[in-house]
Parts: C-alpha cells; sequence; structure tokens
C-alpha cells in the first residue's frame, strides 16, 4: 500500500521527490539541496493552512506612529517622556509599550535614544556647533554622557567622528 497523506499536492510531493533523489544518490552538495526543499516543502504547507497571510495585529496604527514621530521630533532638546506618548495616544501604558515595540521592533526609550543620536550626527556633519552645544540640543544632560553614548553606538567619540567625517 502506497503511503497518503490525506491531500494531494505537486509543490510537496515535487520536493518529496526531489529529498528522495538527493538521499538515494548523494555527492558534496546533497545536504543543501535536501535542506532548501526541505524549507520549500514547509514553506508550501504553511502557505496551505493559511499561516502568514494576514497582516500583524495590534500594533500602532501608522496614524498614531507618525503622531508619535512627530512629537519626538519637534523637541529633540527636550525628548518627551514615555507618559506623553502614552498620552498623546491614550492607550494604557502596558498597551502603548507592546504597540510601539511591535511596530518599531525597538522600545520607546532606544528609539527615542536612536533618534537623538542620528541628529546628533546629523549636527556634526552640517553644523560648527561644539560636542557640548550639540549634546543640550539633543537632549543629553552633559557632554559626558553624550560622549559615551555616541562611542557605544559609533565605536568613536564625537569629534572623531566629525574629523574623520570632513577629512
Amino acid at each position: 500500500m502506497k503511503p497518503a497523506i490525506g491531500f494531494r499536492d505537486n509543490i510537496i510531493e515535487d520536493s518529496l521527490q526531489r529529498i528522495a533523489t538527493e538521499l538515494n544518490n548523494p555527492d558534496p552538495i546533497s545536504a543543501a539541496m535536501a535542506e532548501s526543499q526541505a524549507v520549500q516543502l514547509f514553506v508550501q504547507l504553511l502557505r496551505l493552512n493559511g499561516v502568514g497571510l494576514e497582516p500583524a495585529k495590534g500594533g500602532l496604527s501608522p496614524l498614531n506612529l507618525k503622531r508619535i514621530n512627530a512629537i519626538i521630533e519637534s523637541r529633540p532638546a527636550n525628548p518627551p517622556s514615555l507618559e506623553e506618548l502614552v498620552r498623546e495616544i491614550g492607550v494604557s501604558r502596558r498597551h502603548f509599550f507592546r504597540a510601539f515595540k511591535q511596530s518599531t521592533g525597538k522600545t520607546p526609550h532606544s528609539y527615542v535614544a536612536e533618534h537623538r543620536l542620528k541628529r546628533a550626527v546629523d549636527l556634526l556633519r552640517a553644523t560648527d556647533l561644539s560636542a557640548t552645544d550639540i549634546a543640550l540640543e539633543c537632549g543629553f544632560s552633559s557632554s559626558s554622557h553624550f560622549t559615551v553614548a555616541f562611542k557605544q553606538a559609533f565605536r568613536t567619540g564625537p569629534s572623531e567622528f566629525r574629523r574623520r567625517w570632513r577629512s
């Protein structure tokens, strides 16, 4: 009696046939070929079961994410607190945190910190402001706090970054 899986699908059958061929006639790349066919087989099974076809739910709406970005960008020297962002959207703190992370892949704190550092890079490239002035302009409490955060993100200090950029 021939084995049956309860349904017919040409893509799955072809993948299984190719895996069998690789196992029966191995060569140096048979393992890679069999593995790629197994991936194709599993993707087809997921498609047949409707997995991954629906858009992800639960993140911030595009409008709310745009509002949050506008607030962050409008206040570089005084970044908004989590509570301010939560109030702006009108949801619980827990819901906001989860939805924000789902929408951006980052926590609100790391998202704001990244935005501040990007702004600092722009100012280092485009202005002659001192590192201290840039630190204050970007909402860092001190130039040393700015330098530590900058070095952590870019593996070089702000002044060295500017020197390299301009040379």
